[in-house]
């Protein structure tokens, strides 16, 4: 459930982070972009990195233009 934002946020990539890395995958730093539709914003970048043990959100970035590049990616 998303609250107060209309975009996924940090609780929801680090959830998609630590998935990827239950299965396999590797890495420290994660990013999800989207492109929004009936919002103020064109698009969103949330980028998180693990840190001591835990996340931090690193970036947060709403855009009035849409981005290209969309989804989740292994920074």
């Amino acid at each position: 459930m998303r609250m107060g934002c209309d975009h996924k946020g940090g609780p929801e990539l680090i959830e998609m982070a630590e998935e990827y890395l239950r299965g396999g995958g590797t890495g420290t730093r994660f990013r999800w972009s989207e492109n929004l539709t009936d919002s103020m914003w064109a698009s969103v970048i949330v980028e998180v990195e693990r840190r001591d043990g835990g996340w931090a959100v690193t970036r947060l970035d709403r855009r009035k233009e849409p981005v290209e590049e969309t989804g989740f990616f292994a920074l």
